[in-house]
């Protein structure tokens, strides 16, 4: 018990941080998450009373980040020559109508959902995607 009592020693600049409320940690710059997936496997969030077909007739279900960053690069002509990894610097997402939208302010780092090789094919869309610059033809 006192060898757990003497580690959880709070030393005076920590207290002071604690009294006064100020962020214990802190992430600069922000790192956004995206998922890789393949065609109708990615996840999808719902409560325990929804029916499958409540869910399925959801507005954007089958919108994701990744589908959108296709749909917003085959529209617009400002996000090309920018990788899936590279796009959150430059673009924001919006998850309640799930777009990317360009970024304003504030300096964000993309990262890719680890994927083991033993995957197969969502370990080749990985790969392609840290390379794969969405170029109109």
């Amino acid at each position: 018990m006192k060898a757990h009592l003497d580690d959880c020693f709070i030393g005076p600049i920590k207290a002071c941080w604690k009294i006064f409320e100020f962020n214990m940690y802190g992430e600069s710059p922000a790192v956004q998450c995206l998922p890789i997936y393949l065609l109708n496997e990615h996840y999808v969030n719902f409560c325990a009373h929804q029916t499958v077909n409540e869910v399925l007739a959801r507005q954007n279900v089958e919108k994701t980040q990744l589908t959108a960053w296709f749909d917003y690069n085959s529209v617009h002509n400002n996000g090309l020559g920018l990788t899936y990894w590279q796009f959150p610097q430059h673009y924001t997402w919006n998850a309640k109508v799930k777009s990317w939208h360009p970024r304003q302010w504030a300096k964000v780092i993309g990262r890719m959902y680890f994927v083991s090789p033993l995957k197969g094919e969502q370990f080749f869309l990985q790969l392609l995607l840290t390379i794969f610059e969405n170029e109109k033809s």
